[in-house]
């Protein structure tokens, strides 16, 4: 089995570098484990990309701009893994989640393993992303960069399904709560001057006609009820997250 572990998808998320360097540590079974650097030049100049987001960028194009051209090129080896994992971080107050775009059986068996407290199955901007390319795509969105805790969970749950897969021996202790399933569905727009109310949090529940926003005049209210995902004021530039809906998977 051919593992893909990608870091640097976004050159400003340094956690993955810190993740490598602990799962290269691990003696596996064989060498299916690869690392694979996305985007090194942007975190060379300590940007998060050169000239736009490379996790909108896939398939990519042979001869368009930076990051194009590198999703282009990265597109061949994430296809022929087995399963690819990306690891990422967030300034928002999101933890613990697992992101797909597929919710495939394996993918299913695979959380399982990982027991995460979300999953996020991203339907916005989703045959863009460099999960979409893969036969099993799966990205850890699990906190800030420069948290220990943080990577000490990811490095914990990269064992947990390494072990699933059979790449360690290993047996770790089982959690006792029930993984929560969101379908992220869409974008929520950021009006300029609009802030978000301080009690808006990411996993609870906006009920539709409750305000969420202001700017401090007038205030945007929820048009449907919604649970708001990678929620912040300062995240993306034109958007304050996305909105999704629990889901309830059947789990192997």
């Amino acid at each position: 089995m051919k593992v893909l572990l990608n870091i640097l998808t976004h050159g400003d998320e340094r956690i993955g570098l810190k993740v490598a360097r602990e799962i290269q540590k691990i003696e596996t079974h064989n060498h299916s484990l690869v690392v694979q650097y996305a985007n090194d030049r942007a975190y060379r100049l300590k940007r998060r990309f050169i000239d736009q987001d490379l996790n909108r960028s896939f398939p990519g194009k042979k001869k368009g701009n930076y990051e194009e051209r590198i999703a282009y090129k990265l597109s061949s080896p994430i296809k022929s893994a087995d399963l690819v994992i990306d690891i990422h971080s967030t300034k928002s107050e999101l933890r613990d989640s697992i992101i797909v775009t597929k919710l495939k059986n394996k993918t299913l068996k695979y959380i399982k393993a990982i027991q995460p407290r979300y999953v996020l199955v991203m339907n916005v901007s989703q045959d863009q992303a460099l999960i979409s390319q893969a036969k099993v795509g799966i990205a850890f969105e699990y906190g800030k960069d420069n948290d220990p805790l943080v990577l000490k969970k990811i490095v914990r749950d990269l064992k947990k399904l390494f072990s699933q897969i059979g790449l360690l021996d290993l047996e770790l202790p089982k959690r006792k709560f029930l993984t929560k399933y969101f379908n992220v569905y869409s974008e929520v727009k950021k009006p300029k001057k609009y802030k978000l109310l301080p009690k808006i949090k990411n996993y609870k529940l906006i009920h539709r006609g409750i305000a969420f926003a202001t700017n401090g005049k007038d205030y945007l209210t929820a048009e449907e009820s919604f649970y708001p995902i990678l929620f912040g004021n300062s995240n993306y530039k034109t958007i304050f997250g996305f909105a999704s809906k629990r889901i309830y998977p059947k789990i192997l």
